[in-house]
């Protein structure tokens, strides 16, 4: 515990010390009207409480959580395109790559690798500028379900008024950088010949609307269904994971932003391998307060003002292995310019099973976005 607590302070005076940030930056290129580089660097600890009795694991220590680049395009007045690409713990991996044709002034389609529409604090918020350090259990809950986050696809929307919005997606729903199909090269009589192996027949389709009564409140509502597995001769595993998720936000000029969501669906007993398939419930509320200063704290880093955030997430599911749990979190946070800033939460985690201990966590993480 007390090598834990120096590194933490080494940690949180190195960052409060030489905090920083930069704003994205413009560039012409010959095959671009516009060319917008920018990134974000994120240094975490983690120390978990539920590991101290295991030999075997590492219970606290510091990791690059994210470290991405990204360049945004502007092809025509019609044309744009986005490539981001990330090193996570050295390990390079493509997050973004997409471009986006604006059709009609109000409309658009775009295809590649994306985020799909569903539940508002994956959607819609940047992992530069989440409310607390990492997205909450619910959050996590859909992405392993395969029912939110990055896929590779196609996507329809745009503004039906100034308030009402809309996005159809189609995606292969197998996750990020999942092609469904695998190349396999085969050497016969000294001719290549590629054989196009198919992983999974079932492919999703996502909606979402969006309505924003002002700034300050708006609401949302996605639906997503992913057909999983496949069939190979007699053989089948297919199913159906579903989603349907009503959600809000609402941001007030005293500083304070709350967002909340809930999730029911079901998910194929195929996917889990069960005898049946399983009904969920998933929820989550999160909230902020943030003040500002009127002039920076030069001897601190620049600091230019603070924050108290926490959340509650809420997992209601009729089987162990979709991982059925209560998670509390909660801590401040201090800010260096507008975009980057330093934040300590504290995670308390009360699974559902009775034999299983309530344990908890704190992650603190410096992020600069530039």
């Amino acid at each position: 515990m007390k090598k834990c607590y120096l590194s933490l302070f080494s940690f949180i005076f190195l960052f409060i010390t030489t905090g920083e940030h930069a704003s994205a930056q413009d560039v012409k290129t010959k095959n671009s009207m516009e060319l917008k580089l920018s990134g974000r660097v994120q240094l975490q600890h983690f120390y978990n409480d539920a590991f101290r009795t295991a030999d075997t694991l590492t219970y606290h220590g510091f990791r690059i959580r994210r470290g991405r680049f990204q360049v945004d395009a502007k092809l025509t007045p019609f044309l744009s395109a986005k490539l981001q690409v990330e090193a996570r713990d050295n390990s390079p991996r493509l997050k973004d790559a997409e471009a986006k044709l604006k059709l009609f002034k109000n409309y658009y389609v775009r295809f590649g690798q994306f985020k799909v529409p569903v539940w508002r604090e994956e959607f819609k918020r940047s992992s530069g500028d989440l409310i607390l350090v990492e997205r909450s259990a619910a959050s996590a809950f859909l992405i392993l379900n395969l029912l939110s986050a990055r896929q590779i696809g196609t996507e329809f929307g745009g503004n039906i008024t100034s308030n009402l919005s809309f996005a159809l997606n189609y995606s292969n729903g197998s996750g990020e950088g999942n092609s469904e199909i695998e190349i396999a090269t085969v050497l016969r009589d000294e001719n290549q010949i590629e054989l196009q192996l198919t992983r999974n027949n079932g492919k999703m389709y996502t909606g979402r609307l969006d309505y924003d009564f002002s700034e300050k409140v708006q609401v949302g509502l996605s639906g997503a269904v992913n057909f999983v597995g496949n069939e190979v001769d007699t053989l089948s595993n297919e199913g159906q994971n579903t989603i349907i998720a009503p959600d809000f936000g609402i941001y007030l000029p005293s500083g304070v932003d709350l967002e909340g969501g809930i999730a029911f669906g079901s998910i194929s007993k195929s996917y889990i391998e069960s005898a049946e398939n399983k009904n969920y419930i998933a929820a989550d509320l999160t909230g902020r307060w943030k003040k500002m200063f009127e002039k920076e704290l030069e001897s601190w880093g620049g600091m230019s003002g603070f924050e108290i955030a926490a959340g509650i997430s809420y997992i209601d599911v009729d089987t162990n292995e979709l991982n059925q749990r209560n998670a509390y979190r909660f801590g401040p946070a201090v800010y260096f310019g507008k975009n980057s800033r330093l934040q300590i939460n504290t995670e308390i985690v009360d699974p559902a099973a009775k034999q299983q201990d309530v344990f908890w966590r704190i992650r603190s993480q410096f992020t600069v976005n530039f």
